[in-house]
Parts: C-alpha cells; sequence; structure tokens
C-alpha cells in the first residue's frame, strides 16, 4: 500500500476522482520526490513532491508555478505531461503518466524529433505570467540559502554579470533545465519533455547551453548536428554565455539545502563535473590556460581492504536484494566508499599541493583565481574518479 500520508493520498483520490491502489518512489529529482501512483483502474499518474526543504520554493520556483506551466502547455504543439491537479498547500503537483523513459538520445532520429520539440516550444507566443528575472533570482537563492560563501560561484557570478548581452531578438518560454535527461522517449520519438520547474520568459539560446550542459551527463548526438535542426538563428556567443550561466546555476542548486534529495554520493558526482567544467569555462573567458595537476598514483593503505570488503557486500548482497529508489540510494552509497577510499589513497598529497596553489595564485585577481580553480577542480575530479564512471573528464561541448 501506498507511503504517502493520509492527507495528501486523500487529495491526489478527489483529482482522480478513484481510490489509490499503490504509489512507489522512483529515483531521480534533485529538490523533489517523484513518485508513480497506480489507481484502482490500473491507471498511472506522476506525483512531484515538494518534501518542504527546497530553496527553489523560497524564490518563486514552487510546485504551484510548474503547475501554471503545465497547464499553459495543454493543447499546445508541445509533448508534456497533462495537468491533473495541484495540492492546496502547493506542495504536491499531480500529472498524466508519460510512458518513456529519460535514456540516452544518441540516436539521430530520435534527436531531430527533440529539437523538433524544442522548435516547437520556442516557436509559442510566450506567456506573461511565468516572466522571470532568472540571474537576479539565483544571485538571491545563492546569497540568502547556501549554507556557506563559495568564491567559485562568487567568481561566476561576477563574470556573468560584467558579461550579460542585451534582451534577446525574442523571448520565448525557456524551459530552463532542457535537454537529455529531462525528455521522456521510447526510443524512437520524444513522448514528453519534463521537469517544467525552472521555466521562464527569456532568452532561447539559453535553452540551447542547457542542451549542451545535460549533454555531458546523457549521450546526445554531437552539437553542430543538433543545432543544425534549430528552427532559428544559433547566436555562439550567447550560448556561450549561457553554459557559463548554466554551470553557475548548477553550482548553486547543487549547494542549497534539499540538493539531489539528501543522496551525498549523487551530490558529490555532479558538483564534482560541474565545478571542474565551471573553473575550465572561467578560464577560457578569462584567457588563461589550465595547468595540468600531478595526481599521485594510488597505493594501499591499512583501510583499503575494508573498504574493498564493503563494497563487495554493496554490489553482492545488498543491491541485489533491494529494487527501485532503495536500489540507486545503495548504488549511491557505494560512490560514496569509492571517493573514500581515494581520499585515504591519495588524499594527503593532493593536500599538500593544495597548500602551494594557494600560496603560488594571487585569489584577488580573477584570472590567476581559475588557474587555481581549474587546479582544485581536477584534484577532486581525482578522487571522485572511481565514483563518476564514464563522466570522469567528461568534457563540454564548445561552439
Amino acid at each position: 500500500m501506498s507511503e504517502l500520508d493520509h492527507d495528501l493520498l486523500a487529495w491526489v483520490e478527489q483529482c482522480s476522482g478513484q481510490g489509490v491502489a499503490d504509489a512507489v518512489r522512483i529515483p531521480g529529482g534533485a529538490s523533489r520526490q517523484a513518485w508513480v501512483v497506480r489507481l484502482d483502474d490500473g491507471a498511472k499518474r506522476f506525483l512531484r513532491m515538494d518534501a518542504g526543504t527546497s530553496a527553489l520554493s523560497a524564490v518563486g520556483y514552487d510546485l504551484a508555478r510548474e503547475a501554471r506551466a503545465y497547464q499553459w502547455l495543454t493543447d499546445k504543439p508541445v509533448r508534456a505531461a497533462g495537468f491533473c491537479g495541484v495540492s492546496p498547500d502547493g506542495r504536491a503537483l499531480l500529472l498524466d503518466f508519460v510512458d518513456g523513459g529519460p535514456g540516452p538520445m544518441d540516436d539521430p532520429d530520435l534527436a531531430r524529433d527533440f529539437m523538433e520539440q524544442v522548435n516547437a516550444l520556442h516557436g509559442l507566443e510566450p506567456p506573461a505570467d511565468l516572466a522571470h528575472d532568472d540571474l537576479a533570482v539565483w544571485t538571491m537563492l545563492y546569497r540568502e540559502h547556501c549554507a556557506e560563501p563559495d568564491p567559485l560561484i562568487d567568481l561566476g557570478l561576477r563574470r556573468l554579470e560584467e558579461t550579460a548581452p542585451g534582451p534577446p531578438d525574442r523571448a520565448v518560454l525557456v524551459h530552463g533545465d532542457l535537454g537529455p535527461g529531462n525528455v521522456l522517449h521510447d526510443g524512437r520519438r520524444v513522448t514528453g519533455l519534463c521537469d517544467w520547474e525552472l521555466a521562464h520568459v527569456g532568452d532561447p539560446m539559453e535553452d540551447l547551453g542547457w542542451i549542451t550542459v545535460r549533454a555531458m551527463l546523457t549521450p546526445f548526438v554531437d552539437t553542430d548536428t543538433a543545432f543544425g535542426w534549430y528552427g532559428g538563428p544559433v547566436d555562439a556567443e550567447r550560448v556561450r554565455y549561457w553554459q557559463l550561466a548554466c554551470q553557475v546555476r548548477n553550482l548553486i542548486g547543487l549547494g542549497v539545502t534539499g540538493a539531489a534529495g539528501g543522496d551525498l554520493g549523487m551530490r558529490m558526482l555532479f558538483s564534482t563535473l560541474h565545478r571542474r567544467v565551471t573553473a575550465e569555462l572561467l578560464c577560457e573567458a578569462l584567457g588563461v590556460v589550465p595547468e595540468p595537476v600531478d595526481v599521485p598514483e594510488p597505493a594501499d593503505t591499512e583501510a583499503s581492504e575494508a573498504y574493498q570488503a564493503v563494497l563487495d557486500d554493496l554490489r553482492t548482497v545488498i543491491t541485489p536484494a533491494v529494487d527501485g529508489y532503495a536500489s540507486a540510494r545503495s548504488k549511491s552509497v557505494a560512490r560514496l566508499v569509492r571517493y573514500l577510499d581515494m581520499v585515504d589513497r591519495i588524499g594527503p598529497k593532493l593536500a599538500e599541493q593544495d597548500l602551494i596553489d594557494r600560496e603560488r595564485f594571487d585569489m584577488d585577481d580573477d584570472a590567476e583565481a581559475a588557474q587555481y580553480w581549474a587546479r582544485a577542480t581536477q584534484r577532486q575530479e581525482s578522487l571522485m574518479r572511481p565514483a563518476m564512471g564514464r563522466l570522469a573528464g567528461t568534457r563540454l561541448a564548445r561552439l
């Protein structure tokens, strides 16, 4: 039976006009929970729930706002889940269930179908009630809700403010986190664009920037091919600006309370990748070439055998015994163990390098600070590398 609380269950049944047979939490979602609800007649619904920890809601990106995006998309030529209802307290959003999954999109026919959906979205006259001063909102989110100042984010925000482009020739409804991973498909065609919580009226080049960022995480066709299917002009300079903006927002999102749904392993994985790529973008923007880091060869310690024993139990005993959300969290614990093992093996030597770099680079000079962060994030990725799989060393496509 469902693990949803009584009041929320009653609201779902009221919206659906029938009883709930069960509800299962599924992996995915950063600041919000995702559930699949099965009704008494066998039909399914998708439930997004804010557990009350999302700082995004505090700056206006709440589920009630996302509900308005889904309502606006009704009868539009953009494939998205049908809107069923938003709870009276605004903490739950009920949608029609959309078949398909968020897997790789490196098949050219599938990728082209996706870009046609982008064209359909950007071809619509945007709704006035979803306008947002987005960079200012994210700056406020960082200043008011991140636990501690982050010099890399500060450097990124300064650069974005100094190089902000003027208004676009034509504003559109920007999805705000568009690309592989936020696209449901059946392997042949797109069945729905999902996660509209960050939708706002803005520059269409922002969505193209997001596509390149998300393509680092989920296989996609090459950028030149994809953007060749875009229905309007592609302004490479503006896309490059938005690539940095997207990366800085990712760091802010990961830094606020509730990011990654409390999944520390996933949060560290994404943070490691996005921090390294952000530092590389800043070096490029400031005209400096990042220096490579001399990563020491990992050596066994007294704790190595214990770490390996934990990993073996997670892989062969614990993870096979669970499924769904619990299985995803078990794999995330394994990532943390791999990271801690590398900290034990090479962490002290990397810490020595970091101390030398902090003395060597002038952190009050943006170009030198970018150099430092490029090296610091390389060191962090060397610690996370065994836990990152194919994401280790991933590069952002440049236009």
